[in-house]
């Protein structure tokens, strides 16, 4: 973060001594450490406010001084664009770039350039992404989506799914329904990367790896009570499925029924697919991966855990899968977080 010059560091540390606003007093501090060298990340961590937070501070201290650190409460800055402007602005940003725009992600110096361009707004870069933090925007990176997802389908299963856990609770009356989330994962040695911390400016390496040993990692998740079952195996077909499904049902407590949502892979659409009495099998609309919240699960494994790094042999693979299941999986209030569900929320209370 860069902090303009309008005092010396000698001052700012000196008023944050006598400060006696706790809240001036962390502004302060978050000035302190800018001048210092410090990320926004790092300062964030420091003082226990967002990153954001942090960034708006710094960004009213270099636009008006120490005045920039006092409280607005009652009022509120007013945005350089009228209301039916920044409806506009926001639909150019729910767009995306346009052919003119040459790149594939509209970044500040793009909106800066449109703001000017196409608003006759003309601000600094700091102040456009002001204005984007302002409006409740943020760079974020996208959840991937095949091009054949069908938006209609995927807002129709959960508009419809109250009504369908409705119908299932009312076959199997006295018994608590649990929803369950099941998916497959193939973990190996063709690796991935994840962030690290490191010196500014630096660009640091990691192993990844590009030999070819893997195995699969089959799981189902209940974000309601943060149960979770899991398999490994070499190899992934309808057997091995019916096998998870055998070893999931005798986990389930006797009165209670298992509700599990999939997708519809060709294993688990096989005539051959063995389903036990304990367990009802609900198939979600194809190409809708964000319906499936233990696609989160792997995500968190592989970032928080398998990225990073090689490994000798298969033995190395199950290893290190036994060892982030254990560590991460088996903690059922990790799970209800990273696996949380809320288009299904209450559903799973369904009792006849």
């Amino acid at each position: 973060m860069k902090v303009a010059g309008h005092l010396p560091l000698a001052e700012l540390k000196r008023l944050e001594r006598v400060e006696k606003n706790v809240n001036r007093s962390k502004r302060l501090r978050i000035l302190i450490l800018g001048h210092e060298g410090w990320t926004a990340p790092a300062v964030a961590a420091a003082v226990g406010l967002s990153r954001r937070a942090c960034q708006e501070w710094v960004a009213r201290y270099n636009r008006h001084g120490l005045a920039g650190l006092d409280d607005h409460r009652g009022g509120s800055l007013n945005l350089p664009l009228t209301a039916d402007q920044e409806q506009t602005f926001r639909e150019r940003l729910a767009a995306g770039p346009t052919s003119e725009d040459l790149v594939c992600s509209l970044r500040g110096k793009d909106f800066q350039r449109i703001l000017a361009e196409e608003f006759g707004v003309r601000r600094s870069l700091p102040a456009v992404y002001w204005l984007l933090h302002r409006l409740g925007y943020s760079y974020l990176r996208p959840r991937p989506r095949h091009r054949k997802a069908d938006p209609e389908k995927i807002e129709a299963f959960k508009r419809e799914w109250p009504e369908r856990i409705k119908e299932i609770a009312a076959e199997h009356p006295h018994k608590q329904l649990r929803v369950y989330f099941q998916d497959e994962s193939r973990f190996g040695q063709q690796g991935t990367n994840t962030n690290l911390w490191a010196e500014r400016g630096s660009r640091p390496t990691a192993v990844r790896q590009t030999e070819y040993e893997y195995l699969w990692v089959i799981g189902a998740v209940c974000p309601e009570t943060g149960h979770a079952e899991g398999l490994l195996s070499p190899q992934l077909n309808t057997k091995i499925i019916n096998s998870f499904l055998e070893s999931f049902s005798e986990t389930i407590p006797e009165g209670e029924h298992a509700v599990m949502i999939w997708d519809g892979a060709g294993f688990h659409t096989s005539k051959a697919i063995q389903v036990p009495e304990n367990v009802s099998l609900v198939q979600l609309p194809p190409y809708s991966p964000e319906l499936n919240p233990i696609e989160n699960l792997w995500h968190y494994l592989k970032s928080h855990f398998w990225s990073n790094r090689a490994y000798d042999d298969y033995d190395d693979l199950e290893e290190a899968a036994m060892t982030a299941w254990r560590t991460a999986v088996l903690n059922e209030e990790l799970i209800k977080t990273v696996c949380a569900a809320p288009y299904v929320d209450g559903g799973s209370n369904a009792q006849v």
